[in-house]
C-alpha cells in the first residue's frame, strides 16, 4: 500500500499583472489558509514522507510557510522542488509519479489544479473533489510500486479544504442572517430557516473535528432554533410545536460533553504550560491522555449520528415544520401584547427563583435560575426593540452565571477522571487544581448572590 497526499498551493495573488504565472505569490488569504492547515497536515501524516513541490512561487511559498509554522527541522531535508510539477495536466503528473526513484511508502505533492483533481479522479476511477486552494486530498493506493500506479487502484481517505479546518475561513462566505424586523410572521420563519441552513453548513466542520468553533456554532444554531420555537410555543400554548423540537433537543444533549471537553482541554493545556508540576502530573497520571481519548470517543460517536439517516430525516422533518402549518398556525396568535404578558410572568418567576437562593444552597437551584434567565432572554428577543434594557441586563447576568456553570462543568470532568482511576482520587497536583476551581466557583456564587436580577421591563 502507498499513501499519496495531494496538496494544492494556497490562494495566490493576481494583483501584479507584470508577473508571469510562475512568479505569482500567495496573497493574504493564502497565508491564512496555511495557518489553518499546518497542524491538520501534520496530524494526518501528510508531511511524514517525501514532499515534492512545484517550482511555482505560490507552491514554494506554501511549503515554506508550512515549515515556518511547524518549525520541524527534519522536514526540510525531505522537501524537493521539481520543475515537472509545475503542470496543469494530470497525465504529465502521472508520468512523473511512475518515474519516481526510491519508491517511498508516503509521497506528498504540492502542485496545481486541474492536474491534482484530475489525477485523483483517474486513480480512484470516480469523480474527485475539485480541490480548493490550500486543500489536501489523501489517497491510499493498492500497489507496492509507484512505477505500477494505474487507474482505479486508489481510494479517498480524507479530503480537507481550509474552510473545514478554520471556522474563520468558513465564515468568510457564510450568508448573513435575515434582517431583524417586527413582522414576526415573516421574521421568525426566515430566522429559523437561516438557522437550519447553518446547521447543515457547519456540520462538515463538526465532522472534520479540527476547529472546535464549528461545534460551538452548530450548538448555537440548535439552541437558538429551540429557543425561538419554545418561546412561540410558551406564548401561544401550542404543544405540537413543542413536540417538533424533540430531535433538536436530543442532538443538543449529544453534543454537550464534547463541547465541555473542547473548552476544558485548551484551558488545561494553557495551565500546564505555565505550571511544570501540573504538566508532569497530567503526563504521569495519564490524565491528559484520558481527556483526549474521551474527547475523541465523543467526537466519533457524534460523527456517526450526524452522518446517519436518522439525523438527515430529522433535519428534513424540521424543515417541514419551519415552512409548514405547524409553525404558521401558532404564529397567527403571536402578538406584541402576548409576548409582553409572557415576559412579565417569566421575569416574576426568575425573581422568585433567585430569592430562594442562599449561600449554602446546592448547585442545582443556581442552574435553575441560570436556565430561567436564559429562557427569559429568548422570549424577550422576539421583540428585541421593545426590551433593550432588559436584554442588556440579561446578557450581563449570563456572564456571571456562565462563569459558575463553567467551573461546575470542569469540576465534573475532573471528578470523572478520579472515578476512572484505580485509587478513585486525583493525584495531588490535579486535586490542587480542583480546589482552585472550587474556590473560583464559590466566588462566582457570591457574585451572583450580590446582584439580584432587576429585570426592568420598560
Amino acid at each position: 500500500m502507498k499513501q499519496l497526499f495531494l496538496i494544492r498551493h494556497g490562494k495566490s495573488s493576481w494583483s501584479d499583472a507584470s508577473l508571469s504565472d510562475l512568479d505569482r505569490p500567495l496573497n493574504k488569504r493564502g497565508h491564512r489558509q496555511l495557518q489553518a492547515m499546518a497542524r491538520p497536515l501534520r496530524a494526518m501524516g501528510a508531511l511524514d514522507g517525501e514532499v515534492h513541490v512545484s517550482q511555482a512561487c505560490r507552491a514554494r511559498q506554501t511549503i515554506e510557510g508550512l515549515l515556518d509554522l511547524l518549525a520541524e527541522r527534519q522536514l526540510v531535508g525531505r522537501v524537493h522542488f521539481e520543475p515537472d510539477l509545475y503542470t496543469f495536466r494530470h497525465k504529465r503528473l502521472l508520468r512523473w509519479i511512475r518515474r519516481l526513484p526510491g519508491n517511498p511508502d508516503c509521497l506528498t505533492i504540492i502542485g496545481h489544479n486541474p492536474a491534482l483533481s484530475d489525477l485523483a479522479g483517474l486513480l480512484t476511477g470516480e469523480e474527485a473533489p475539485d480541490m480548493a486552494t490550500g486543500s489536501v486530498l489523501h489517497l491510499e493506493l493498492s500497489t507496492e510500486s509507484w512505477a505500477k500506479t494505474r487507474k482505479g487502484q486508489a481510494k479517498v481517505v480524507t479530503y480537507l479544504p481550509p474552510k473545514l479546518a478554520s471556522y474563520e475561513l468558513f465564515q468568510r462566505k457564510a450568508p448573513s442572517p435575515p434582517d431583524q424586523g417586527r413582522d414576526l410572521r415573516r421574521q421568525i420563519p426566515a430566522t429559523l430557516h437561516h438557522l437550519l441552513e447553518r446547521l447543515r453548513a457547519t456540520q462538515p466542520g463538526v465532522v472534520a473535528g479540527i476547529d472546535p468553533e464549528f461545534l460551538h456554532q452548530f450548538r448555537i444554531a440548535l439552541r437558538r432554533s429551540r429557543a425561538i420555537t419554545e418561546a412561540v410555543s410558551i406564548i401561544t400554548g401550542d404543544e405540537h410545536l413543542k413536540k417538533a423540537l424533540t430531535p433538536l433537543k436530543s442532538m443538543a444533549r449529544e453534543t454537550s460533553t464534547l463541547r465541555d471537553l473542547d473548552v476544558f482541554l485548551p484551558e488545561l493545556e494553557a495551565r500546564s504550560l505555565e505550571d511544570r508540576r501540573l504538566r508532569q502530573s497530567l503526563r504521569a497520571s495519564g490524565g491528559g491522555d484520558f481527556f483526549r481519548q474521551w474527547q475523541d470517543e465523543c467526537h466519533q460517536q457524534l460523527c456517526q449520528q450526524l452522518q446517519g439517516k436518522g439525523w438527515r430525516k430529522s433535519l428534513a422533518a424540521w424543515e417541514g415544520v419551519v415552512t409548514g402549518k405547524t409553525l404558521s398556525r401558532p404564529l397567527n396568535k403571536l402578538t406584541p401584547e402576548a409576548i409582553h404578558d409572557t415576559v412579565t410572568i417569566r421575569a416574576r418567576h426568575c425573581r422568585q427563583l433567585f430569592h430562594q437562593l442562599a449561600p449554602d444552597s446546592p448547585d442545582e437551584p443556581f442552574h435553575e435560575v441560570r436556565k430561567a434567565l436564559k429562557r427569559l432572554r429568548y422570549l424577550a428577543e422576539l421583540d428585541a426593540r421593545g426590551y433593550p434594557d432588559l436584554l442588556n441586563e440579561l446578557r450581563e447576568l449570563q456572564k456571571r452565571y456562565g462563569r459558575f456553570q463553567d467551573r461546575h462543568v470542569q469540576l465534573t470532568l475532573l471528578a470523572t477522571l478520579a472515578e476512572n482511576r484505580r485509587e478513585h482520587r486525583l493525584p495531588p497536583t490535579l486535586a490542587a487544581l480542583a480546589d482552585e476551581l472550587h474556590m473560583d466557583k464559590q466566588r462566582a456564587r457570591k457574585t451572583i448572590l450580590a446582584h439580584p436580577p432587576v429585570l426592568k421591563l420598560a
